[in-house]
């Protein structure tokens, strides 16, 4: 009874996995995917740059794994296309019940959650950022705690390679974030200002 229980727990949890297009990636049970692949139709993760250049991933975060149906240099498809969408974190109930779910999965040998404990880095979402010349000062919360809790730091960068609500990745003293000038992850040191910050102490500036 007890292994019977058990599997129909499990088929539950990858079934919510599929409806929600978490099934194939970690990143999925805290950010919706926010297209499909083109070829296959799988759920995926888009960029597109003004340029029309556009690009697939399966997860965020490093190693930055191309949607292998695409798996090439960003392509183009050329200026006038309808406007890009950024991949968005999902509301709070919903990924505790995907984070659950995959945990639930896991006992029947599920990726998704296999490579969820294998991973360094954080997701982030960027909250608030001021911008002066090179320096940028960033307010951002960590996607998927257990309570709500903000980090602020700082980073030097030529461009404006962050925006808020970003989503992007933090590990010790640095952070891993798409770049949609230059379409390819990019790697920057950050000064960390404040770790723990309240949410009556967010503003950043």
């Amino acid at each position: 009874m007890a292994n019977a229980t058990a599997y129909f727990d499990s088929y539950a949890a990858r079934r919510l996995l599929e409806r929600h297009s978490a099934h194939r990636s970690t990143t999925a049970c805290f950010v919706n995917p926010n297209a499909r692949c083109p070829v296959c139709g799988d759920p995926v993760f888009y960029y597109q740059n003004a340029f029309g250049s556009r690009v697939f991933f399966d997860e965020l975060g490093p190693p930055w794994p191309k949607h292998p149906c695409t798996d090439q240099k960003p392509q183009n498809i050329g200026s006038g296309g309808a406007a890009f969408e950024r991949p968005i974190r999902r509301a709070r109930g919903l990924m505790l019940e995907l984070v659950e779910a995959a945990q639930k999965a896991a006992s029947e040998g599920n990726a998704v959650a296999e490579s969820a404990e294998a991973t360094p880095w954080t997701l982030m979402e960027a909250s608030e950022i001021h911008r002066s010349g090179w320096r940028n000062d960033v307010l951002a919360e960590f996607i998927g705690a257990d309570t709500k809790k903000w980090i602020k730091f700082s980073f030097d960068s030529a461009n404006e390679t962050m925006k808020m609500g970003d989503i992007f990745n933090l590990r010790d003293s640095e952070i891993s974030l798409f770049d949609l000038i230059k379409m390819k992850p990019r790697t920057y040191k950050i000064t960390i200002i404040e770790n723990n910050v309240t949410a009556d102490d967010r503003q950043v500036g």
